[in-house]
């Protein structure tokens, strides 16, 4: 009789080492503080337009995909900087989704035929262009994670830019003088030279 093995089953109970777990997920969103929370309130603003979320409900839809692990947070990625990401492409599902509604005759509401699922789920083109972003920026913060642990500025400064801040905006989300945000972007700048020699575009 031959000797056949059976193939090795992975233990379910092994940790994901690449994200967070459920309670270093809540560990996080305990230790926001205050100024953390007011500059997630900032993000979420700026992508409330086109949506029926009322402030504080997007943040809080973010945290929610973050604990029940819809949405999991890589490891070298500032907690900070997940939430945005998760804001950004909640608001933008749910534009897509309401626009899937029109009124017609009566006031009633007649859903529109396209491509995308009925819960709104991006469809197949959206979910490409949506995991390059995403592997994109998980890149850049894998690269720059080091340099977050010491240095939380330039984590604020690349979120910020993410968000399309620039000038006063910029320095007020980050909490720096123009001179240290100057600083800030040299410093960004030669270590993006370093890993990207042929351009570098977040």
């Amino acid at each position: 009789m031959d000797d056949v093995t059976d193939p090795a089953i992975a233990d379910p109970t092994t940790p994901d080492v690449e994200h967070l777990s459920y309670e270093q997920v809540v560990a996080a969103v305990d230790g926001l503080t205050d100024l953390d929370r007011a500059r997630l309130a900032k993000v979420e603003q700026r992508h409330l337009t086109g949506t029926d979320f009322a402030p504080g409900d997007l943040l809080q839809e973010a945290v929610c995909a973050a604990m029940f692990e819809l949405k999991r947070c890589p490891r070298t990625t500032p907690f900070i900087a997940f939430l945005a990401h998760s804001m950004r492409n909640i608001a933008s599902r749910r534009r897509k989704g309401l626009k899937r509604h029109v009124p017609i005759a009566g006031g009633a509401i007649q859903d529109e035929v396209d491509d995308d699922l009925e819960d709104g789920t991006p469809g197949a083109e959206d979910q490409v262009i949506q995991a390059e972003q995403e592997r994109r920026a998980a890149e850049v913060w894998a690269v720059l994670g080091p340099l977050y642990a010491v240095d939380e500025e330039v984590s604020l400064v690349l979120l910020g830019w993410e968000e399309d801040m620039r000038g006063k905006e910029l320095r007020e989300f980050a909490g720096v003088t123009q001179d240290r945000l100057d600083y800030l972007i040299k410093k960004i700048r030669r270590i993006a030279a370093k890993h990207y020699p042929e351009g570098w575009q977040l």
